[in-house]
């Protein structure tokens, strides 16, 4: 009788420390997820609406890649995009309008308007209003953006302001 109150005590004693275990490392996972999800939101607002491209290296990957429109193209490619978008609209402001994470995944689904003030993407640059919204998610590694899916209506935004 003894020695199975012996080993009930220790199945009690083992099971509460890995429940304890269990909801420390969802801790650490809630805390991971919050540091996904504020680079995604740097993304947004440093890149993409502040233009401050030299913040890259502290959140994506060298080897990141980008899947856009059927495609995917390494993390330099994706840049030099961004920076004709932002020359064609100079004044684009992107909000991450919605932020979740699950995991080592954050998806924002975001908005952007803007003056097509320059000519690059094939745009006219005649100041009309662009606006659009958009889905992306990112994929992390080791705190860094890995793989990046966008999904976003690129034909509605050239309708808008006349270009190809």
């Amino acid at each position: 009788m003894r020695k199975l109150l012996m080993i009930c005590a220790m199945a009690v004693l083992c099971s509460g420390m890995l429940l304890a275990k269990g909801e420390k490392n969802k801790g650490s996972d809630k805390a991971s997820e919050e540091k996904n999800k504020e680079t995604a939101r740097k993304v947004f607002d440093d890149l993409f609406t502040g233009g401050r491209y030299e913040e890259i290296n502290s959140m994506y990957e060298s080897n990141a890649v980008v899947h856009m429109g059927g495609h995917t193209i390494p993390l330099s490619e994706a840049v030099s995009e961004g920076k004709q978008w932002r020359s064609a609209f100079p004044d684009a402001v992107m909000r991450a309008n919605r932020i979740t994470a699950n995991g080592d995944t954050v998806e924002v689904h975001w908005s952007v308007q803007g003056h097509n003030k320059g000519r690059a993407q094939g745009l006219p640059g005649n100041g009309k209003e662009g606006k659009a919204q958009g889905d992306s998610r990112f994929r992390f590694t080791n705190g860094k953006i890995a793989e990046v899916w966008v999904d976003w209506n690129e034909e509605s935004l050239r309708h808008q302001v006349g270009g190809k």
